[in-house]
């Protein structure tokens, strides 16, 4: 039997415009080629190191080729964001929205996928594609609420950001939901989404932010 987990990816609303016209969620790389304009809510050292960080398994390429998304909502991005600590980024996160998908979905697609049992740019993070090592995810530290790292265990904050890395582009057929924090937030990401006839729902997860 296929393992099912839950794929959370956060983004800014306003690029659910683009993202739908597109079809999906296209991989950093190939949205410059294409000159995608959209609002970046992450750090810009980061994604700096992510695209020369190379991924050791097929289909190789670097981080930047891949749709990332975590296995946990209230990610240590979110929490940055929602304390103002993204250079260049002041809308907080009330404004960010999660695009959700599932490990047996993006499987049975077809689509070529890694995954990490921790942030993907640390040296001790290790590179999975096969979903019987999904064991190697720390699946406590994912359901805990808090994941700030200890005198007993300095590790929980990167293990929290373990990823699942799908190759290119991710269909928007792929993506079953999308959450918010409010039902503010239903209502005006509903506008964009029903413009290009999405089938998926929309949710309202205030438990999913800070």
């Amino acid at each position: 039997m296929i393992s099912k987990k839950w794929l959370y990816h956060i983004t800014h609303y306003r690029n659910l415009h683009s993202i739908f016209a597109h079809g999906g969620l296209l991989a950093n790389s190939l949205a410059k080629t294409k000159n995608i304009p959209y609002i970046n809510i992450a750090h810009a050292s980061i994604q700096s190191h992510r695209l020369t960080t190379f991924v050791p398994l097929p289909p190789y390429g670097t981080l930047h080729d891949y749709v990332p998304f975590y296995f946990a909502p209230r990610s240590p991005m979110l929490y940055a964001i929602n304390k103002g600590h993204v250079e260049g980024y002041t809308g907080g996160q009330d404004e960010v929205v999660y695009l959700l998908s599932r490990t047996d979905i993006i499987h049975s697609s077809g689509l070529k996928y890694v995954f990490t049992n921790g942030h993907a740019i640390m040296a001790m993070t290790d590179f999975y594609n096969d979903l019987k090592d999904l064991n190697q995810i720390d699946w406590h530290i994912m359901r805990s609420i808090y994941w700030r790292d200890t005198e007993d265990d300095p590790d929980r904050k990167r293990r929290r950001q373990a990823e699942f890395l799908v190759y290119g582009f991710v269909p928007i057929h792929l993506l079953v939901a999308v959450a918010v924090k409010s039902s503010e937030w239903e209502s005006k990401v509903k506008q964009i989404v029903l413009q290009y006839g999405y089938k998926g729902s929309v949710v309202i997860r205030p438990d999913w932010y800070f």
